[in-house]
């Protein structure tokens, strides 16, 4: 058989590379499409590159801001699979889901700039933390767990000239590095993360329903082969070492 001309060998590899690049491009196109609220987007974003490590397939990522405002993009016909975010608010949102896929227990974190240190959250009541900051309690998990639990305390209306609500869990925690903020409500995953940045900070575990993070599944979307792919693959250890290293932990009252 004659050899192949170098202009042939140089067709044929072009060729060959193509039809590579279709191929990747046809498996990136079967990933489902995954959102969180911006406070997740970290831990979102590892399993996501996680999980295309793994398969080869990757997921299509929508990040936008908080989960009220996913939300209403998602009944808009925003085409996400499967949202990332706490069990109830998913329930109560009014859009359809077809499955909850739990992920373990979120917890609220105090946290304090640097020059200052609390013990507990009644050193809030100190004249030197004159400025606390919490996410949108109408639309972030924080902010609804930050509001119950200073009115279980009996901290809400004393701490109410003090306070200031803002959007969402990075914003809040990023008034806080930069010194506007005395003391803020945020999540674990932030304080983890960007712990260095602040004077410190302490879990709030009691006083506030528990934060079931899920995987919410779309309804329509459950019988999407990516989408089920996606979900086995959150029972992985390697999925599972993500998530505990972003601060979930085992559920205390898991529904």
């Amino acid at each position: 058989m004659k050899p192949l001309a170098l202009s042939d060998r140089i067709c044929l590899l072009l060729a060959l590379a193509a039809l590579n690049l279709f191929f990747a491009q046809a498996a990136c196109a079967n990933g489902p499409a995954i959102t969180t609220g911006l406070g997740y987007k970290p831990m979102v974003q590892q399993l996501c590159a996680a999980y295309a490590a793994q398969t080869g397939t990757q997921p299509t990522e929508m990040y936008s801001g908080n989960i009220g405002q996913i939300i209403e993009q998602a009944k808009a016909g925003s085409g996400v699979s499967i949202i990332f975010s706490e069990k109830t608010s998913l329930q109560e949102s009014g859009l359809a889901f077809a499955a909850y896929h739990p992920l373990g227990e979120a917890v609220l974190v105090l946290a304090w700039r640097k020059g200052l240190h609390l013990t507990t959250p009644q050193d809030l009541a100190k004249p030197e933390f004159a400025k606390i900051g919490y996410p949108d309690a109408k639309a972030a998990i924080y902010g609804r767990a930050a509001v119950a639990f200073m009115k279980g305390n009996n901290l809400f209306e004393p701490l109410a000239p003090k306070l200031s609500m803002l959007s969402t869990v990075p914003q809040v925690f990023s008034y806080l590095v930069s010194g506007d903020l005395d003391a803020a409500f945020v999540n674990e995953v932030v304080a983890r993360k960007q712990g260095d940045s602040v004077g410190g900070w302490m879990v709030v575990r009691e006083g506030y329903t528990p934060l079931l993070l899920v995987a919410g599944v779309v309804a329509g979307q459950q019988n999407d082969a990516g989408v089920r792919s996606f979900l086995q693959f959150l029972n992985t250890p390697e999925a599972q070492q993500i998530l505990a290293g972003s601060g979930l932990r085992p559920a205390r009252a898991a529904e």
